[in-house]
């Protein structure tokens, strides 16, 4: 039967009219496919719209929900959770009611650096400063150079650094040996992070409101800083009303956000919808008195978070009425090594090394 059908197929083919309904077969079913094809480039060409909108949309939750929002333990209340899903269904509000509560644990906690008792002076200036883990030869140097007029935190200078969690185990061990050796360590329990510094930021304006409220004036600044202590309280001392009103530092008066994605100061139209900034001050280092850095904390909780930590600042100021005040001496940059650190015409220098820090220190002859 099947030698049958192979020879009946092979005189068919063998034959013209085989050939030609053959070739007619093939083109058929070429033309089938072309237009399938076709037809299936068009539906897919459609759905392109479809998946450039379902792409925003997805980067639109990951804004708020990984890359940019403040990172947080199980443990802690879900508080970011409500807020990202509001933030997701319209841009980010410039108010809210209590969406912003700073309800995080202290790990260490040396709150006796602001002590007057036993002889102690009373705090004229608080001095927090944010570090991480890593950064440890960065507070050896601040504390061996400008940090040395603090006395131990027995004078009228008092300073802290700041952190928050680390996974890395070793690290904490670390810091725990260098709180108890210090006494100048504060850490809270949420995720030490570059996006997370607003809430370092936060932490610090909290401390200073509960801790250290006695002190006159409240200094935030970064461990890559030189702060000239004595120009520091000349500056303040002249400003001092000035300050009971306002932030004063290195100020840009008027800025637009960076919408491009390839900064790392980016901000989507999402979250943040204005086109200009409030006047801020660089969080490089600012001061102002205790009695702004208390209504700042309060008036915290109802201003939705930002990453940038000097804008989030500049939020809550706006929102109080309150302005930013331009000091010449405070210096966001790098200024050239040399006489001018150990004068009144500067306060802070940026992004100095432990190294140039000692350098700074050691120089002679600028009486």
């Amino acid at each position: 039967m099947a030698a049958d059908v192979c020879r009946a197929l092979r005189k068919f083919l063998c034959s013209p009219c085989g050939l030609l309904n053959l070739v007619y077969i093939t083109a058929t079913a070429s033309m089938i496919l072309l237009l399938h094809l076709l037809h299936l480039d068009s539906r897919l060409k459609a759905l392109v719209p479809v998946m450039e909108k379902n792409h925003r949309a997805m980067k639109y939750i990951l804004t708020f929900d990984t890359l940019k929002p403040p990172v947080a333990p199980p443990s802690s209340p879900p508080t970011f959770h409500t807020l990202s899903v509001q933030l997701r269904k319209s841009k980010r509000p410039d108010v809210c009611n209590s969406c912003f509560l700073h309800k995080y644990a202290y790990i260490l906690d040396n709150d006796e650096i602001c002590n007057v008792e036993k002889g102690k002076e009373g705090v004229t200036l608080l001095i927090l400063i944010s570090t991480t883990h890593k950064n440890a030869d960065r507070r050896k140097a601040l504390r061996e150079t400008w940090l040395t007029s603090a006395i131990s935190n027995t004078g009228d200078v008092r300073y802290a650094f700041l952190l928050g969690t680390t996974s890395d185990s070793a690290d904490q061990i670390a810091l725990e040996t260098e709180s108890a050796t210090y006494r100048d360590i504060i850490q809270e329990d949420f995720i030490d992070s570059y996006n997370n510094l607003t809430l370092k930021t936060v932490m610090a304006f909290k401390w200073a409101s509960t801790k250290c409220k006695h002190a006159k004036f409240f200094m935030k600044t970064d461990d890559d800083m030189f702060v000239n202590l004595n120009a520091l309280k000349y500056t303040v001392k002249k400003n001092n009303l000035v300050l009971q009103n306002s932030i004063g530092g290195y100020c840009n008066l008027t800025r637009e956000p960076i919408r491009s994605n390839r900064s790392k100061w980016s901000v989507t139209y999402e979250e943040y919808p204005h086109d200009l900034y409030p006047p801020y001050c660089s969080g490089t280092g600012y001061v102002t008195s205790l009695s702004v850095a208390e209504k700042v904390y309060q008036i915290s909780k109802n201003i939705p978070f930002i990453y940038l930590e000097d804008v989030y600042v500049s939020l809550c100021m706006s929102r109080l009425g309150l302005n930013v005040t331009h000091i010449t001496s405070f210096h966001a940059d790098l200024q050239k090594i040399g006489c001018v650190y150990k004068s009144e015409n500067l306060v802070t220098s940026h992004r100095l090394t432990p190294k140039m820090l000692r350098s700074v220190w050691n120089l002679k002859d600028c009486t």
